[in-house]
Parts: structure tokens; sequence; C-alpha cells
């Protein structure tokens, strides 16, 4: 007697078959610390405005480095490699910072400015002081990344709380800007925790061109001995927000340092900082394709930090250990030394992390037929096997 059944619907293919198909291919990344991640590659991309088609724009924040006074061509020539882009703080409602523009086009960097709304959302508004600042960053004639009001996830800023007064200000800055000033990158950035807040903030994709993340290894939490964080892994603290919204927007590295003195006992931790730094910066390169720009904190806080959070050495030039491995990390070519032209819009081929339907099994990595369809395109059938 013949009996008809049907196989299981859902259909494992092995990832590396994907390769077959003329649309995607999937790549599979791992090291020795950390999980398999499974990249697959689509087409049908669109670069962000400013986005690089391939590699991470190079960056630092300087301006507070006391060792070189702020010099960025000094910085540049101490790390043996130009980078894109600089950045500084400016409290919403101070002056534009012309001589820092003047200083940033010296060394042929763009601009990137985090934009703080210290005194709160409230002062947020369309007028005149608004106005006048965006008309003088398209003055400015170069790329400017724009972070304004990050970190609103966590309780320190003075904007945070109120998700939808965030989102209202944030919408007006960003129409200000697509108005004013059309070489203005609008970078929406968070700090790496707490999580479960930082959805509620977000203002939607055609209000954000980059999405960003502030990420920093310390030895211990708020200077607290009793909050170890020295087994924190620099490329786990960026999981959350590249595996959300990576495959929306191209990902920024908006801060990101590793400690190498803190006061909280009082000691040295060179090769804590030479480990983290290392870790990162290979990482992007093997594991985090969407990350396109990354600015190393180099600052020495317990001088240059406010009363309160003199705590940690986050500085590079002041140790020459850790000032040749990160000169050593960013001479890879995959470091951009230089904000390309506007590509945005341009389709582009793009390798997305595979959050789902994956499973591995005796050492080989699946995915599922969702995934074929979701990111390849590709139609799946069910097969029917006849059995005797």
């Amino acid at each position: 007697m013949t009996k008809i059944k049907q196989l299981a619907l859902w259909i494992l293919i092995f990832a590396f078959t994907c390769a077959s198909f003329t649309s995607a291919k999937a790549e599979q990344t791992f090291d020795a610390n950390s999980n398999i991640r499974v990249l697959i590659e689509v087409n049908d991309y669109k670069l962000s405005k400013y986005e690089p088609k391939k590699g991470v724009y190079l960056g630092a924040y300087v301006y507070q480095d006391t060792l070189i006074n702020g010099d960025m061509k000094k910085f540049n020539e101490l790390t043996g490699k130009k980078d894109a882009s600089f950045f500084i703080y400016v409290g919403y409602g101070s002056p534009f910072p012309q001589k820092w523009i003047d200083e940033l086009k010296k060394v042929g960097a763009a601009a990137h400015i985090a934009f703080e709304p210290n005194n709160g959302l409230d002062e947020v508004k369309d007028d005149e002081y608004l106005r006048s600042f965006a008309k003088k960053l398209n003055e400015a004639g170069i790329p400017v990344f724009l972070r304004f009001a990050s970190e609103m996830n966590g309780d320190w800023t003075a904007y945070s709380g109120d998700p939808k007064k965030y989102i209202e200000k944030w919408r007006l800055v960003h129409d200000v800007m697509e108005e004013e000033a059309p070489n203005v990158m609008m970078v929406w950035t968070v700090f790496t925790f707490p999580q479960s807040n930082i959805l509620s903030y977000y203002p939607g994709d055609d209000y954000v061109d980059w999405v960003g993340v502030n990420i920093y290894n310390v030895i211990y939490h708020n200077g607290n001995i009793n909050l170890r964080a020295d087994q924190e892994d620099p490329l786990e603290l960026l999981d959350y927000v590249y595996d959300t919204l990576s495959e929306r927007k191209p990902i920024q590295i908006s801060e990101f340092g590793a400690t190498h003195y803190t006061i909280t006992d009082g000691k040295y931790y060179e090769n804590f900082a030479i480990e983290k730094i290392t870790r990162m910066y290979k990482g992007l390169k093997t594991k985090y394709p969407r990350v396109k720009s990354i600015f190393y904190f180099d600052v020495n806080n317990l001088v240059n930090a406010p009363a309160g959070r003199r705590i940690n050495n986050y500085a590079i030039t002041d140790n020459e250990r850790i000032l040749k491995t990160y000169s050593n990390l960013i001479s890879d070519p995959y470091f951009l030394s230089d904000v390309g032209p506007n590509l945005e819009g341009t389709a582009n081929n793009e390798f997305m992390v595979v959050k789902d339907g994956i499973l591995v099994l005796n050492g080989k990595t699946f995915v599922s037929s969702a995934v074929l369809q979701k990111y390849m395109k590709a139609r799946v059938f069910g097969i029917q096997k006849t059995i005797n």
C-alpha cells in the first residue's frame, strides 16, 4: 500500500550553499571568544547620507587632550594616520564653534558635533538660534555628523524621561537641518544600557540618517568597587543596537574608550585597555560590517571630566604601548581617512546579520527557508515524497 506523507515545511539549508544563488551569499564569522554570527549579503540596500560603500570612517575626540592641547594635526601625527572626522560637544544655546570648524577644515576632516540640550527639551524650538546654527553648518561646506541629544536612554541626561517630547524635538531639529543644511547627517545615539527603553526614543527611519552607540570599557561601573565590569566585551556591548537597527541604518560608534587607570582602586590597567581596544577594532572588520564610523575618546577624565566623574583615564597619547597598539590597528586600510562623496540612495551590497532562523548542528551552520525568503527574495517550496 502506498502512503503519501508531507515532509516538514521548515527546510534547513546549509548556510554555505547560499553562495550558489546569484542574488546573495552567506558567510559565518566566529572566533574563540564569541558565538557564530551568520551574515547574508543583500544587493538591494540603499546607502544612507555619506555612508561609505565599505569600511569605517576613522574618528576621535581630542578636544580635551591636554597633552596635545587638543591639536588634531598632532593626534594624526602621533597615531600615524589621518582621521576622517573629529568631534566636539556643544551645549544647545551655546555659540556656534566657528574656531573649531576652521581648525577642523585645516586637517581635512568632517565635523561631528554632540549637540546637547542640557537645560531640557523645552529650549529646543524652531527659532533664530536653531536656524542660524543650521545655516552656519551648511556654510562650513563639509559633511557634519550632528549627534543631537544623545544618551537619552540614561537618566543622567536632562532630556530623558519623556520619549514623546524627545521624538517631537528630534523631528523638529531634523526638519530644520533638512531645510537649511543638507550636508548634515542626523545621528541618533544611545548609551549601551539601559536597553529596555531604547526603542521608545527612536524618532523613525525617515528622521534618522545614522544610528550611534556610546561604548566604554571600565574596570568598575560608576566608580563603585563592588560593581566589577572588566569582564564586559566591547563587541557584546555593541550587539543590541547592531542587531536591532543595522539592517535599516549604518551604525556609528559615536564614542569608544577603554580605561588604563582608575582612581576606584588606584591601579593601572594597561593590558586591559590594549585587550579591549584590539577586540573592538579587529572585531569591526571581521564581524560588524554595518559599523561605518568609530570615534575614540582620547581623554584623561581624571583631569578633564566634570566633578564627580573624574574616575578613568581613556587617553592613548600618554601611554606608549597603548598608542602603538592603536596605531597598528588603524593602519589597516579598512579604516578610512576621508569622508567620501554623498552616495545616498545608491544600491549597495551589504552583509546583514541573521538573527533568527539559524541552527548550529554538529559544527555546521544552517539557515531556514524564511531567511532565504527575507534576505534573498528566494521562493522556497515544500517537497512531497512517495513512501512505499
